[in-house]
């Protein structure tokens, strides 16, 4: 990021401005955002993985092994709901009640001392905001007859690859100085998903990889930001990792890391693929519902250090077997507060205001992962108060983000 700075800006004004543009690391790149804290999530798949060892060394008969490990998760799962009580309740309590049932199996003398220490937080019936972890979604019209209950449901070993073209362009005005407009080329990154499981509640676990990426030609674009943007771009490939996504398209938790020394645009990258991921599908309503149906789905989301509240209204255009069309219009701010970004070492940043707007289009299949296309346009403003080395400045960043995602 320093190198991009340097090269995009006087040597004067380069403290301010590297840190105006690691703001970039907080605003939100993606389709449809995050809508997770991490430590839970990543919690998450980590008691998930233990409880896959389990089966498999269970299936390979290594009974003394598999008890250990539906034990070790037992324990986890129960410390999760504790710390979690109001997170995917109903999913914890399956998998509680799942790993508690496989070691009454494998150890019969302890049927019946109470190691199901499984229990069921549900949300009061007629709840107005039924949620998902920290997805809420509401049904605003149902739609034309025939109506249908939508849900994810591909294959396991199902495998797609994706193409997601990003393009950005910012202004950024720094105290009393003219606002100055930085253009950036276009980036292509190559995403590859596998569906590894899909369990009897519908929850999808599948791996991604970023398997390629490019940076598009511009002679606008000042030679040394795409030489830097180029070099990030390679350290991203190879990177991936997994997740779980329910049979309503929300996410359910990811688990991307950065390879060992990355530098921090490949650890950046990797912030940004875990929220790509987490909600590249369209989270659906509960109900049934045909063309013109039209749902809320609203995200408190919590990125680098800074909170802010997204509404996503979708609206059905069809529904033609599996394959569904349709549009959304996005609504995000964020009230005044301080943000501390690992970006930003020693840098104290106060948000004073950012609002965001903005409209996509998608088209999905309830076969696949992956939507086979989708597209969004965002603008954002970003009103800030920045301190570093003694200074203290007002500054203020506009952002326009083209979004294009094709897989097949």
């Amino acid at each position: 990021m320093n190198q991009f700075c340097a090269a995009a800006f006087p040597k004067k004004r380069f403290r301010a401005h590297s840190a105006l543009l690691s703001l970039l690391a907080i605003l939100p790149p993606l389709l449809i955002c995050s809508a997770r804290g991490e430590d839970p999530d990543s919690q998450y798949i980590q008691i998930f993985d233990v409880i896959q060892q389990g089966d498999l060394m269970k299936k390979n008969g290594q009974v003394d092994a598999a008890l250990a490990k539906y034990r070790e998760a037992q324990t986890a799962l129960a410390k999760f709901q504790r710390s979690y009580p109001e997170r995917d309740a109903k999913v914890a309590a399956y998998r509680l009640n799942y790993v508690s049932t496989q070691i009454a199996v494998l150890s019969p003398q302890e049927s019946n001392t109470g190691t199901n220490t499984g229990t069921t937080n549900v949300s009061p019936s007629g709840t107005k905001w039924p949620s998902t972890g920290l997805t809420q979604v509401k049904l605003l019209e149902p739609g034309a007859e025939p109506r249908k209950v939508l849900r994810f449901h591909p294959k396991p070993g199902d495998k797609q690859s994706m193409v997601l073209s990003m393009k950005m362009a910012m202004a950024i005005k720094v105290g009393d100085a003219a606002e100055q407009p930085i253009k950036l080329p276009l980036m292509k990154l190559v995403m590859d998903s596998s569906v590894q499981d899909v369990a009897t509640n519908g929850d999808i676990t599948y791996d991604i990889v970023t398997s390629d990426g490019s940076i598009g030609e511009d002679p606008d674009v000042i030679a040394q930001v795409a030489d830097a943007m180029k070099n990030a771009v390679a350290g991203m490939k190879g990177v991936g990792g997994k997740g779980i996504l329910s049979s309503r398209g929300i996410n359910k938790g990811t688990d991307i890391k950065a390879p060992p020394g990355a530098d921090p645009q490949v650890s950046q990258f990797v912030e940004q693929m875990k929220e790509t991921m987490a909600h590249v599908s369209t989270p659906l309503p509960e109900e049934p519902v045909g063309p013109g149906a039209k749902w809320e789905i609203k995200i408190p989301v919590k990125s680098q250090g800074m909170t802010l509240n997204q509404t996503i209204t979708f609206e059905l255009a069809s529904v033609d077997g599996d394959r569904a069309t349709g549009k959304t219009s996005i609504t995000q701010s964020a009230s005044n507060q301080k943000i501390q970004s690992p970006m930003m070492p020693g840098t104290k940043v106060d948000l004073t205001k950012m609002t965001g707007n903005g409209t996509g289009e998608v088209t999905f299949d309830l076969g696949q992962l992956l939507p086979p296309e989708a597209s969004v346009s965002l603008h954002q403003e970003m009103f800030t108060s920045i301190s570093a080395g003694g200074q203290k400045q007002s500054t203020d960043m506009k952002m326009d983000l083209n979004l294009h995602l094709e897989s097949k």
